[in-house]
């Protein structure tokens, strides 16, 4: 994880494995066979069944097209110690937990989820740092 720069995206970042069922289907019924396979319903109906899917085989929590890009400043030491400590503690941790498949995105979302429920702190430590 070193190294990581938050520059813009690949030209074909967006392409998406989904994509591909469009190009297979027929210039007459696309949207009935995309309704078929992607009906809101069947979801439903697995929603009642998540608790019992082991989340080392459900893959990343959220596609890449959810994504919003926004750079992240940082001083350098700050930076390594972000990902110095997601490489010791947090991947060993996901790996013993079975999970294999951790996208960088789900990580850097957990970071602001957490940073939103500790609001109150920051004020607090920018002050201190600028003592």
């Amino acid at each position: 994880m070193t190294n990581f720069d938050l520059g813009d995206p690949a030209p074909d970042a967006d392409d998406e494995p989904a994509d591909e069922p469009d190009d297979e289907s027929t210039p007459d019924e696309p949207s009935t066979s995309n309704q078929d396979t992607d009906d809101p319903l069947p979801s439903d109906s697995n929603s009642s069944s998540e608790p019992d899917r082991d989340p080392t085989e459900t893959g990343p929590s959220f596609p890449y097209s959810e994504v919003r890009q926004s750079p992240l400043y940082a001083r350098e030491e700050t930076w390594t110690e972000f990902e110095d400590q997601l490489d010791f503690e947090v991947t060993p941790k996901l790996r013993k937990m079975g999970i294999r498949d951790d996208e960088l995105r789900e990580i850097h979302d957990i970071v602001l989820e957490i940073a939103l429920d500790n609001l109150e702190e920051i004020p607090e430590r920018l002050a201190e740092k600028r003592r």
